[in-house]
């Protein structure tokens, strides 16, 4: 089983490596500045704890310089969801994120990091079975559920920045 942010140890290794990263850190893959980054992280965060409303934004696949949006119904079944959250490697910048996920621009680094501190402790704080947000494409998450895809988020995201 994957690691989840109710898990402290799990959560204290996100935050750990969230302090090791700087705005000048070079993505290792994809366009995204750290800055920007960590606000897309927070957002989705956000999005967990249903601070951020969804549109029902269909996913975005980039092939080459090409866009094609993907029929998100697969993606709600539980089965398809567990293969992606759980066993299926992501693949480094292919998908574009939900709209949602790009809302809040960069502002001061400091800020913005210890913003997101919060929000990993907000999420691995929140009882399981309290009501959360909807994913853009994955629909009706759990709480369970939300842990460890917001920490795999996270550690791709740390990883593409090579902490």
């Amino acid at each position: 089983m994957r690691p989840t942010l109710s898990s402290r140890p799990a959560r204290a290794e996100i935050h750990a490596r969230l302090d090791r990263l700087s705005p000048d850190s070079v993505p290792r893959w994809g366009r995204m500045r750290a800055s920007q980054m960590v606000c897309h992280v927070a957002d989705h965060l956000r999005i967990a704890l249903g601070d951020i409303g969804m549109s029902r934004a269909r996913p975005v696949i980039r092939l080459g310089n090409r866009k094609l949006a993907v029929d998100p119904g697969l993606l709600r079944f539980k089965t398809a969801r567990y293969f992606l959250v759980h066993l299926l490697p992501w693949p480094r910048a292919r998908f574009e994120a939900p709209v949602e996920m790009r809302t809040t621009a960069p502002g001061k680094w400091r800020t913005d990091l210890d913003t997101l501190h919060a929000l990993v402790d907000r999420v691995g704080d929140r009882d399981p079975t309290a009501p959360w947000g909807s994913h853009p494409w994955f629909g009706i998450v759990s709480g369970q559920e939300w842990g460890m895809l917001c920490w795999r988020h996270l550690d791709y995201h740390l990883r593409q920045f090579g902490v």
